[in-house]
């Protein structure tokens, strides 16, 4: 439009939203924001969102302004929670600004009443916004209360009553919601999508995540098989049995080449060969359970090759290097010996955790006890430098993680060190916690971390990092850290029946249970768990600066599967260390383990180690 302009004298307030021309401003071409948040400029919205306070538009689209204009908002690259904590940076966007020839006239180059559809955040300072400009343009000390509701909530606020089944009910939307929107049809099986993207459109929307990991994949077997378990549903059996399928007999997610140094491991990604020791344990604990609740041991061999490749290239203390690539790993005559045989250390639960928790669940099934010994000494030598901990994008998740195979170790052998070393780990988790259940965010010695907070506004959205910006921020990771936390103490209130755990357990699956996501507009997030949780908000909420896994987005494997697994242990009442099915490993174990951990074994022999299996009818 094309608006003439008059004297202050002679016009009313006007707002002008997205014009395509206004005398005296020369507008850009638009442009969609990439790192830019939006940033109060001005004192215009008083002291209750004072200049400098961060507000989120999410993925929107905007014109730059190239004349000069008073700005009331700002888009820009700013790092910080809520607060642009090193200021403005030169290069910033006007988003609502005054005319330069009438302060009469507001103008914003962006879709500003398109809050409530494009989710902006925070709802709170956003109701302040939109408030204050009714107030500007009518001309009144009073506006009317803005209020809406949010196209993607908490499911109960933090006050409402919970149902009796609570857990119960959260579990089956959960289920539902792998069901519906991350579960599809594989050439080899069933497949896994990875989840929704972190990034939201301007009408509301995350798109999906359609990559397929080995860890996602693996973990989200238990989903189906944990609701035949509980609910004897035929159809979640057969699921959980074909996503196992896909996972060892799609050479996309699974080394099946008996010649290579990584044969038995799950891919990051698919046909990218690259094999994490924590996301490997943690996909083949998730095969074991989902294989003995649903009584189909077909990829027992497979588990077994997996395990052992773990344990081959893991170092003589029981840490293993977390990331081997194949071939870049194995480069120059190296070979999986050359690992085994190092004296490699790293205090970090975030690479090691799972690791040593699938060692002492492959220790269980077949009663070797170099997978015992190793991840013991491995605990033990962290324990030793506790708290004083590496830590990849918080303390938090460190603490968090490590709780699983102190867990799993009192089980096996309980004895005072071992319970008092789970009590010191969960003591100092729970420093962080809240009356609410949630886990606040914090980050440890900045010269022990691998990810920290940006430290300048340049740095926001350059690489992986926290959803806080200073300890103190009121965030709940359920990416990194929640959600292991819950699985961890929900499995140390088993192995000691400590009342202690079990209330702490139960408060967590409170506040786990009022944050699942609920949503009618996007009934793809219905029944999911966002990573962000801002408790003092109570809404999905985060500083986005982690480049890829932002604040809104929703993993498949990490996230939900442990929040909702977790859930559906509690109603079968068991925990996820397997002892049952043992038998049908150490039948195995043996001569695989020759196999596999014999390197004088001949390659002409190893290509015939071929195991993969189409399982016949059952």
């Amino acid at each position: 439009m094309k608006t003439p302009i008059s004297s202050p004298k002679e016009q009313k307030k006007i707002f002008l939203e997205c014009p395509d021309k206004v005398p005296g401003i020369q507008f850009g071409d638009p442009v969609q924001v990439q790192y830019e948040r939006t940033v109060v400029t001005s004192s215009f919205f008083g002291d209750k969102l004072p200049k400098g306070s961060i507000v989120v538009q999410h993925n929107c689209w905007f014109r730059p302004v190239l004349t000069k204009v008073k700005t009331h908002l700002a888009l820009a690259r700013v790092a910080g929670y809520r607060n642009a904590i090193f200021g403005l940076p030169e290069n910033s966007f006007p988003v609502l600004f005054e005319h330069p020839e009438n302060p009469n006239i507001l103008i914003s180059s962006t879709q500003l009443s398109s809050y409530q559809k494009a989710r902006f955040c925070p709802k709170k300072d956003w109701q302040i916004i939109i408030e204050k400009l009714q107030v500007w343009q009518n001309e009144s000390p009073d506006a009317n209360a803005v209020d809406w509701e949010m196209s993607v909530k908490p499911t109960y606020n933090l006050t409402q009553a919970l149902p009796a089944n609570k857990t119960e009910t959260a579990f089956t939307r959960c289920a539902k919601w792998f069901q519906d929107h991350i579960f599809f049809r594989h050439a080899v099986g069933i497949g896994v999508f990875e989840g929704y993207d972190a990034q939201i459109n301007p009408d509301g929307r995350q798109l999906p995540r359609p990559q397929t990991r080995g860890d996602c994949t693996g973990e989200a077997s238990i989903i189906p098989a944990l609701d035949w378990a509980i609910y004897q549903n035929y159809s979640a059996r057969h699921t959980g049995i074909e996503i196992l399928k896909n996972l060892f007999s799609s050479p996309e997610l699974c080394d099946n080449i008996p010649n290579s140094p990584t044969y038995g491991g799950v891919c990051f990604y698919a046909h990218i060969n690259a094999f994490y020791g924590d996301d490997n344990g943690r996909a083949l604990m998730s095969a074991v359970l989902t294989s003995e609740l649903t009584d189909n041991f077909d990829y027992v061999d497979n588990i077994l090759h997996g395990m052992l490749m773990l344990l081959r290239s893991c170092g003589r203390f029981g840490f293993r290097r977390p990331r081997l690539d194949n071939p870049g790993s194995f480069l120059d005559g190296k070979t999986w010996v050359d690992y085994y045989q190092e004296d490699f250390v790293q205090y970090s639960p975030h690479r090691q955790a799972y690791l040593w928790a699938c060692f002492l669940q492959a220790y269980i099934l077949t009663d070797y006890q170099e997978f015992y010994d190793k991840a013991e000494t491995a605990i033990r030598m962290t324990m030793d430098v506790f708290p004083d901990l590496e830590w990849t994008n918080g303390i938090t998740q460190e603490y968090a993680r490590l709780i699983l195979p102190l867990a799993f170790l009192v089980e096996i052998k309980d004895t005072p060190e071992h319970r008092n070393w789970l009590n010191i780990v969960i003591e100092k988790l729970l420093e962080n916690g809240t009356e609410c259940g949630a886990i606040h965010e914090k980050m440890g010695d900045l010269q022990k971390g691998q990810y920290p907070a940006p430290s300048s506004n340049i740095k926001y959205g350059s690489t992986e990092a926290p959803l806080i910006q200073t300890n103190g921020d009121p965030v709940s990771d359920l990416l990194y850290t929640v959600n292991f936390a819950f699985i961890g103490l929900y499995e140390a209130a088993i192995a000691t029946n400590s009342p202690y755990y079990q209330s702490e357990v139960s408060k967590m699956a409170d506040f786990l249970c009022r944050i699942q996501a609920r949503s009618i507009d996007h009934p793809y997030l219905d029944g999911c768990w966002l990573r962000g949780f801002d408790d003092e908000l109570w809404e999905f909420f985060g500083s986005s600066a982690d480049t890829g896994w932002g604040a809104w987005c929703v993993e498949s494997g990490w996230t939900n599967n442990w929040i909702a697994g977790t859930m559906g242990l509690m109603q079968l009442n068991r925990g996820l260390l397997c002892r049952a099915s043992a038998p049908k490993y150490k039948a195995k174990f043996t001569e695989i383990r020759h196999f596999m951990m014999d390197p004088t074994v001949k390659p002409e022999v190893r290509m015939q180690h071929i195991t993969i299996k189409t399982p016949g009818a059952e």
